[in-house]
């Protein structure tokens, strides 16, 4: 799941207000505020809660390979928040670890964002390439995910991250950025820019408390990706008199991009087996030569990673809203209407809400008190449109 702070820069949206309000190229106009039908947000439209677990390691992402016996284990696992955001650039790296082996067969161990896109940068090397998964792709926690891009979220902790980790990231947050642009406009739209509204107020009495973790942000290294975003003025503003800035925004229609990534492994000519471990000895079992390791939070106990903490999120998915194809952020929460469900999920009063929860039991309250947040970011004049929506 791949979320952060709207005050923090970067990844969910309105998370780099500042940081980019001079880059990019000139978005598209703001949508008009009689062109804006409200997201329709009551709990009668809930279909499902979903929580996952982020994998955060506070030194960062572990990508390494390490030699167990007979066996090279790659490891590529740990990206907190920016699995999807990051998937591609890790990806490459973990491929070419796995190819200096000069073995000819790999095995890659999880199903999710970053086994898929390991596996499928090794297959296209003419590798034979298995995965092994308790979880098939729709199961598995990167089904959960807020879906927006997010590279720096939840990364690692200042003072934690090793020497050179800034650079190494940002090669693999250009890398990643530059292979999901290939999948915009095709079939399904599995990633797609749209529009993105941060509006203000909202928040509560006072300042948010500080973060008792302190969280490496690092997304301003690549705010030359972000579209510009910009305050909206008079009529263009959907949300006045509340204050409001927007912009253009990358985001992943998880379901579709996930089932696009597998069909596209099986069809290379890779093979997906459903296969459980009970330990890291039972994973060396295995008949390839090199391991491709990317468990997510599962490392923690199959590879015995103490370092690994979870850090809890949650969404409440709507029914699909095809009419109101945007995201909004106010007050701690946001909303984003993506083509397989508008996806609600609070983000809490700092970085720390969720650290070190790993409850996955669903909390209903949760979803519906950040309804109720985000719909006071609509005036009065919204009851209108919103009774008019197809």
């Amino acid at each position: 799941m791949e979320f952060q702070r709207r005050t923090v820069l970067a990844g969910a949206g309105s998370a780099f207000l500042a940081g980019c309000a001079g880059a990019g190229l000139a978005p598209a106009a703001p949508l008009a505020a009689t062109r804006l039908p409200a997201l329709k947000l009551d709990l009668d439209r809930l279909m499902k809660i979903t929580v996952c677990l982020r994998p955060f390691r506070p030194a960062g992402p572990r990508l390494e390979a390490e030699r167990l016996g007979e066996k090279l284990v790659v490891h590529n696992y740990g990206h907190g928040g920016a699995g999807w955001s990051l998937s591609w650039g890790c990806a490459a790296e973990a491929a070419a670890l796995a190819r200096a082996s000069g073995a000819a067969s790999f095995a890659v161990i999880g199903a999710g964002v970053i086994g898929l896109t390991s596996a499928l940068r090794l297959v296209e090397t003419g590798a034979r390439v298995t995965i092994y998964a308790d979880e098939f792709p729709a199961e598995t926690r990167s089904a959960r995910a807020t879906g927006v891009w997010s590279p720096s979220s939840r990364i690692a902790l200042e003072g934690a991250a090793p020497t050179g980790f800034a650079e190494r990231w940002e090669q693999w947050a250009r890398q990643a950025h530059a292979a999901h642009q290939r999948f915009v406009g095709l079939a399904g739209e599995p990633v797609e820019y749209m529009p993105q509204f941060d509006v203000a107020g909202g928040g509560g009495d006072g300042p948010s408390p500080r973060a008792q973790h302190d969280f490496l942000h690092l997304h301003r290294r690549v705010r030359d990706l972000d579209l510009p975003w910009r305050k909206l003025t008079g009529a263009e503003n959907p949300f006045a008199p509340r204050a409001a800035s927007g912009g253009q925004g990358m985001v992943f229609n998880v379901a579709g991009y996930a089932d696009r990534l597998a069909q596209t492994f099986l069809l290379r000519g890779g093979r997906m087996i459903r296969r459980s471990f009970p330990d890291h000895a039972a994973v060396l079992s295995l008949a390839e030569p090199v391991i491709v390791n990317c468990m997510g939070y599962g490392a923690r106990a199959i590879w015995g990673d103490a370092a690994m903490v979870p850090v809890r999120g949650q969404i409440g998915w709507l029914v699909p809203q095809r009419n109101a194809r945007y995201s909004l952020y106010h007050g701690g929460a946001n909303a984003i209407s993506r083509r397989d469900g508008v996806v609600i999920q609070s983000y809490g009063p700092n970085e720390d809400f969720g650290y070190g929860d790993a409850s996955e039991v669903p909390d209903r309250a949760e979803t519906a008190r950040a309804l109720e947040i985000l719909r006071r970011a609509y005036p009065d004049r919204h009851s209108a449109l919103t009774a008019t929506e197809a």
